[in-house]
């Protein structure tokens, strides 16, 4: 509802955010408040649009690495501070979710060396491709930052979750994610730069976000993946807890249902209201319904769509 379609490239739909739009905004009335004249402006806008035209192959590169997987993207979205790529479901081992998370970046690798190796066997001076050429090795060492939702969040996770149970895993690189949101937000205040301090501040919740949903083996939120909730949710099958004899208010919330069913490592549980069951709900349903965000739901919401629908 917040973004427009842009259209199709391989398959994927292509989208920008409305706050999108306020980017090239403040960049050209900062320019031209800055006396740099408007023929400036314009070549510092055109060199805005280039990089983000580098980031939606960035975000593309995480989509066709996903797909080799069979794993479908809904679409990618473009935002003031870079791109989703969203895709249908989880990877379900690390090596896949490192390969997706490493995919990104390596496109801007290729990029670089693309661009660099064009102005040394030419010979000529292109300012302007030497500072795309600069612009996405940034993009890369800042992508390699090792917090959620970069990939470099996702690299450290996928590494870890190869020698160690995933949602431990989890927990360290949310935790190195937090140091990292300090230390930029730090260096953002003495530095005096207010960009930084507010990245810093959203890649700290962004790392909470990670958490929250990984312990509840829920998809999240953040990047171009989410977790694996797969894992959590054949969990119940293989432990034979398929009979709903635990229950639930309709009250309570997905999210908190979800959690629930997790920690007492349960695959369905009954719903109940005012003292009589109005329902059965499986965690795979639940999943499903906070992939659609509506982790704030009563369950028994729920439960009510799927009688209707």
């Amino acid at each position: 509802m917040n973004a427009w379609n842009l259209g199709t490239v391989f398959g994927i739909r292509i989208r920008i955010h409305w706050t999108f739009l306020l980017l090239p905004l403040w960049i050209f009335s900062s320019a031209v408040l800055g006396g740099v004249g408007i023929s400036s402006a314009i070549s510092t806008l055109i060199f805005v649009f280039a990089i983000f035209g580098c980031v939606l192959l960035h975000e593309l590169g995480h989509a066709l690495a996903a797909r080799q997987f069979d794993i479908p993207t809904r679409d990618i979205t473009l935002l003031p501070i870079g791109g989703v790529a969203s895709l249908e479901r989880m990877p379900r081992n690390p090596w896949q979710e490192l390969w997706i998370a490493a995919a990104g970046p390596l496109v801007n690798v290729a990029i670089a060396i693309v661009l660099l190796l064009g102005l040394f066997l030419s010979a000529g001076s292109h300012p302007f491709l030497l500072q795309l050429a600069y612009a996405n090795i940034a993009l890369v060492v800042f992508n390699l930052i090792p917090a959620f939702p970069m990939d470099g969040g996702r690299i450290l996770r996928s590494t870890l979750a190869l020698f160690m149970d995933w949602l431990v895993a989890t927990r360290i690189a949310v935790f190195t994610g937090k140091v990292a949101a300090i230390a930029l937000g730090l260096f953002g205040l003495t530095s005096g730069n207010p960009m930084l301090i507010f990245i810093g501040v959203f890649v700290y919740f962004a790392a909470h976000s990670e958490l929250v949903a990984g312990s509840a083996g829920a998809p999240s939120p953040n990047g171009f993946t989410s977790g694996r909730a797969s894992r959590f949710a054949n969990s119940g099958e293989r432990r034979g807890q398929t009979v709903a004899s635990e229950t639930v208010p309709a009250t309570l919330s997905v999210s908190s249902v979800v959690a629930w069913l997790v920690n007492r490592q349960l695959e369905v549980c009954r719903v109940v209201e005012s003292g009589r069951t109005i329902g059965t709900i499986s965690r795979t349903q639940l999943l499903d319904a906070l992939a659609r965000g509506w982790g704030n739901q009563p369950v028994g919401r729920i439960i009510l769509n799927h009688q209707t629908g």
